[in-house]
């Protein structure tokens, strides 16, 4: 790590008060990086799961699904899992060398997911029985929108500041472009839906592939 002192030189008090500090600092960077490539991860299982949605949707026109509703609810899934698995890798990595305090476990991921989710499922009942006509992958994107804000307020799965600040930035521009996009085609709900097939995986995207790329580059 490009020690100060060679083997078997004793540190000065003012040299060990500095290695500490480029230690710490070395620290900090490889958690906003891992945190950064997290956010990476997770910009390309958010698009993949509105594509596979959008792939759906126009393989079975007019909601045709016949039988097979019953697989909407997972088709998240698979997509989910890898993004877990990738997350817990990569922490897993960055905890060799970093300090309990610095690292993050799996379950605040879940608890991320399941609060996205739920948030999710609650509003596609809601539209579903209230026959509202909202596009639906216009709200699974203003989900993950409020699910990134409330998190980032509540300081789940944050490690400084900055990140802090991608959360809130990234959350926002995601509700905001579901709200325009949403105002976009009022009156007309099929092609809401034909739009959002183009817009929530390129939104999602640009804000978490992106926030992480940025994050990854203060390191």
């Amino acid at each position: 790590m490009g020690a100060l002192t060679s083997e078997g030189e004793r540190l000065t008090p003012q040299a060990a008060v500095n290695e500490i500090s480029r230690i710490e600092h070395l620290h900090g960077a490889l958690a906003r990086r891992t945190a950064g490539m997290v956010w990476m991860v997770w910009g390309i299982v958010a698009p993949a799961i509105f594509m596979t949605y959008s792939f759906v949707f126009h393989a079975f026109p007019g909601q045709d699904f016949a039988g097979y509703y019953w697989l909407l609810p997972l088709l998240w899934i698979p997509w989910a899992a890898m993004g877990l698995v990738a997350t817990t890798t990569l922490w897993r990595s960055a905890a060799l060398v970093l300090p309990r305090d610095r690292t993050r476990s799996g379950l605040g991921y879940v608890a991320t997911g399941a609060v996205i989710v739920g948030l999710i499922v609650v509003g596609m009942i809601v539209i579903h029985l209230l026959v509202a006509p909202i596009a639906e992958l216009a709200w699974a994107l203003t989900a993950i929108g409020i699910g990134v804000t409330l998190l980032a307020i509540l300081g789940i799965n944050i490690n400084d500041a900055t990140e802090r600040r991608m959360w809130l930035v990234g959350g926002i521009l995601l509700v905001a472009t579901a709200l325009v996009g949403s105002l976009a085609f009022v009156g007309s709900l099929a092609a809401a839906r034909d739009a959002f097939a183009v817009i929530s995986p390129l939104a999602s995207a640009l804000v978490m592939f992106g926030g992480g790329l940025y994050l990854t580059s203060k390191a």
